[in-house]
């Protein structure tokens, strides 16, 4: 089972709404909110604390989620060998954060699971040409010129999701993989490492969000993804898509 939630920070610009939702985090996450040095990655830090109380209070009682004036959940971590993020009381549920832009997305399965969002900017094959493996660069060019900038996106965004899966971030390099897409497009498919150290992982790919991509990478093939939009600063959450 995979559940995946994203989540808009422009409400948070209005005060009381930033205020409303720093009381459904943990005291640990209020101090990472305010270790934050500008407005936008406090927005991007407080959502992402609250997509994790989401996801675990739904995860455990079926989707009841947090009410209104409930008291957060009290959260612990413990870290794995590259210092991938685990839940101590919740050991069961395995999660991943990431954010880009105005948009926080997590995930949350009973398997390992890493999750990445990028917003899609103007950008040339320089970047690919520097960063992606020989094989992905051939595979941009299969897929033509006419999306190329928007599909070097997308491959990255599989990338970081395959690198937030192993916890190893940026020191894997972007050419430690290669994408074996499933069918034409990018929807879905196997990431394999060149090394051989770990085994291949799945990966789906979603275009949901305007000018942005969403990618879920396991190790176990991947079904029944359940995406849900969270809409915030309304009396209730509500959730879309």
């Amino acid at each position: 089972m995979l559940k995946v939630y994203v989540a808009d920070t422009a409400a948070l610009s209005e005060e009381r709404v930033f205020w409303e939702y720093m009381d459904r985090v943990d005291e640990t996450r209020q101090e990472k909110v305010w270790q934050c040095r500008n407005e936008e990655d406090r927005k991007r830090s407080l959502l992402a604390g609250y997509l994790i109380q989401v996801g675990i209070r739904n995860w455990m009682d079926g989707g009841g989620g947090q009410q209104a004036g409930e008291a957060p959940l009290s959260l612990s971590y413990t870290y794995g060998r590259n210092g991938k993020p685990f839940l101590k009381d919740y050991g069961e549920v395995c999660f991943s954060i990431s954010h880009s832009g105005r948009y926080v997305m997590g995930a949350f399965s009973n398997h390992e699971v890493g999750v990445d969002v990028q917003k899609h900017r103007e950008t040339g094959m320089g970047m690919a040409e520097r960063f992606f493996a020989d094989e992905d660069k051939a595979l941009l060019e299969r897929l033509g010129e006419e999306h190329a900038s928007d599909n070097f996106y997308r491959i990255w965004t599989v990338k970081e999701s395959y690198m937030k899966l192993t916890g190893e971030g940026m020191r894997q390099g972007m050419d430690a993989t290669v994408l074996e897409p499933e069918g034409e497009g990018l929807c879905c498919g196997r990431i394999l490492r060149k090394d051989g150290k770990t085994g291949d992982a799945y990966f789906a790919l979603s275009d949901r969000l305007e000018e942005y991509s969403m990618a879920v990478c396991s190790y176990d093939k991947l079904a029944d993804i359940n995406y849900k939009e969270i809409i915030i600063g309304k009396a209730s959450d509500r959730e879309n898509m």
